[in-house]
């Protein structure tokens, strides 16, 4: 079986105040890794998507933000989400062959939720203590890890959570997200673990702050995560998606 593979995905709903333009791939329940794009290939070129876990090539999204002088890009990664897939392809006579979706629940009770977040190489300093993620009232905070230690919720590597540069070769070389010294980017790249199963996910709020620029915070982003249709995702034991629009 060869072709295209698919993954349940996520969407992105911006939380007021708007001071931040998203830009997020089509929505749709099923997604194919081959339709990844870059939104921002000025900051993040298209080609990085290489150096990604299987799971973020699903579900992404980038963010800008423009003012005090300032310019400010994001890419934000979720690789570990709800593990159902399926697959498309050719049989050896060229005729279309599509296999039943597969979900494997057990790889989503792993207590371990990631987040990725790649920036420009600006002027700006970023605390790392300003990345969390809220349930209703409840504020969820995760640890900093190097994404260029391995798998992230194996044996990762755990860092200092306090002020980066972004602009700093020392920020930008321990902030690599690919896996060989070769691939070394130009921009550095932050990871966040937090002890939540990937259904655990549903209608939080993702908070990224913590970034000033000359001493002046920049407004935070807060964006709600929700399930596709978390109710057509086969073999999916639990709540519908909610879908809230806040």
């Amino acid at each position: 079986m060869t072709g295209t593979d698919y993954f349940a995905s996520l969407e992105y709903m911006p939380v007021k105040p708007y001071e931040w333009e998203l830009s997020t791939p089509p929505k749709g329940i099923w997604r194919s890794e081959h339709y990844y794009k870059s939104y921002l290939p000025q900051y993040f070129p298209d080609n990085d998507k290489l150096g990604l876990q299987w799971g973020a090539k699903f579900n992404y999204f980038y963010a800008q933000y423009s003012g005090s002088n300032v310019s400010l890009a994001l890419w934000v990664r979720f690789p570990l989400v709800l593990g159902a897939w399926k697959m498309t392809g050719a049989d050896f006579f060229g005729n279309r062959v599509e296999s039943a979706p597969t979900n494997k629940a057990e790889l989503c009770k792993k207590k371990c939720f990631g987040v990725e977040i790649s920036t420009n190489a600006v002027d700006v300093d970023f605390n790392t203590r300003g990345i969390f993620l809220m349930k209703g009232t409840e504020i969820i905070r995760g640890d900093l890890i190097a994404l260029n230690k391995g798998f992230l919720c194996k044996d990762p590597g755990l860092l200092n959570q306090k002020i980066y540069n972004l602009s700093d070769p020392k920020t930008i070389a321990l902030m690599q997200f690919k896996r060989y010294p070769k691939d070394a980017l130009s921009y550095p790249s932050f990871g966040f673990k937090f002890p939540l199963d990937c259904w655990d996910i549903e209608n939080t709020v993702l908070v990224i702050s913590g970034f000033t620029y000359k001493g002046k915070p920049i407004p935070p982003l807060k964006v709600r995560l929700n399930y596709t249709g978390l109710s057509q995702v086969p073999g999916y034991e639990g709540p519908p998606a909610t879908q809230q629009a806040q």
